[in-house]
């Protein structure tokens, strides 16, 4: 299979993640990893591709299911990598610094039985996404899983349209996620040679994600919404963004019951190495 090349120069930078903060609001996904794993059976000695492992809170539990396997986490922040480093003492389990769309630099071909990518993907641009699946399906042996559960089409929309407000207002321009949806996202993961047949999907799905108060639904904002607006706004007016969309979040997002939920799509796909 033939990967593309890599661009010199993504055009929406990496975003500058506080790790350690990060590290602290990551509850609202551990409680949906049983999700995740749902429609696969990581096996005693499976070979297991964490794509986007964060601080690694997920490939523990991989570590966990495989205990006679191997388990590579990846991920393109050193912060977040160094952190997970230190949450995990697995033998099997190691952590490495890769760009998804780098990813042949740490995986050799058909060396996994498994590539799993939580929450992450959304990160990538759009048009990076060939170039990624290609070297997911390179990373897997035939017949293998790749297992994939990121933001799709309609995800955090009420937050997003005030962002993207107050990011026009402060000079800025909508946050560059990628949020797709399976009509555009299977096409992808064919022409990949990533397919649902005989018994996965690609599929939207729908989640409440629980911030019960002020403090959690600051954590979550400061620790993974916000920071998806800093290559977008100028850098001047950046503290200015943050402090109005925190104050605009607290008076406008609030329920009548005084939580902050949070509506997830989730592009959910499971998928077979051809």
């Amino acid at each position: 299979m033939t990967v593309p090349a890599a661009r010199d120069t993504p055009s929406w930078p990496a975003p500058n993640w506080d790790a350690a903060l990060y590290a602290a609001n990551t509850e609202h996904h551990r409680r949906h990893d049983g999700d995740v794993l749902q429609g696969v059976a990581v096996g005693h000695r499976d070979r297991v591709l964490d794509l986007g492992c964060g601080v690694g809170d997920f490939t523990a539990r991989l570590a966990e299911l495989a205990p006679g396997g191997q388990i590579l986490g990846v991920d393109a922040n050193p912060d977040m990598i160094a952190i997970a480093r230190q949450r995990n003492s697995a033998a099997h389990a190691r952590f490495e610094v890769c760009r998804a769309q780098d990813l042949d630099t740490v995986a050799g071909p058909g060396g996994y039985d498994m590539v799993v990518s939580v929450a992450m993907l959304h990160w990538v641009e759009a048009a990076d996404h060939p170039r990624v699946l290609a070297q997911v399906r390179q990373a897997l042996r035939r017949g293998g899983v790749f297992r994939a559960h990121f933001g799709g089409h309609g995800q955090i929309a009420a937050v997003r349209r005030l962002l993207d407000e107050e990011s026009r207002r402060h000079g800025g321009s909508p946050s560059g996620w990628y949020f797709p949806t399976p009509e555009q996202y299977a096409p992808l993961l064919a022409a990949a040679g990533l397919r649902p047949d005989p018994t996965g999907w690609v599929r939207l799905v729908q989640q409440r994600r629980q911030l019960p108060d002020a403090t959690a639904f600051l954590g979550w904002l400061r620790s993974q919404i916000l920071v998806g607006y800093d290559a977008v706004v100028p850098p001047d007016r950046l503290l200015a963004f943050r402090q109005a969309a925190e104050g605009r979040g607290l008076a406008e997002l609030r329920g009548p019951d005084g939580r902050f939920d949070q509506d997830y799509i989730r592009l959910d796909a499971l998928t077979f190495a051809d």
